[in-house]
């Protein structure tokens, strides 16, 4: 149920219970302390889930960096063994073709 409503109305369970159906008794939140504000808009906002992806979204960038400067060392490490073993067929050709 309380998935459900928010859902079909098109709005967060914050926003139904802190700003549509708010008792009026506490219809003047807006004026309290800045800790129970900030956390009320907070609640509205997503703010602690948008920080959450944020911060996720931030190691996953870090984490892919440092892969992609791991793949660029093997990269390099295996282009030298490449031109190491061209180098190598390059010299047997030439020793063949001249003892041929």
């Amino acid at each position: 149920m309380d998935r459900e409503i928010p859902a079909l109305m098109g709005v967060s369970k914050a926003i139904l219970e802190n700003v549509i159906f708010v008792h009026q008794d506490e219809a003047n939140w807006p004026l309290q302390d800045p800790s129970t504000l900030k956390k009320k808009f907070d609640d509205i906002f997503s703010a602690t889930r948008y920080t959450k992806a944020l911060e996720v979204i931030k190691k996953l960038h870090k984490d892919q960096g440092q892969e992609i400067k791991a793949y660029k060392l093997k990269m390099e490490h295996l282009q030298t063994l490449k031109d190491a073993a061209f180098k190598v067929f390059i010299d047997g050709l030439v020793y063949y073709l001249m003892n041929s």
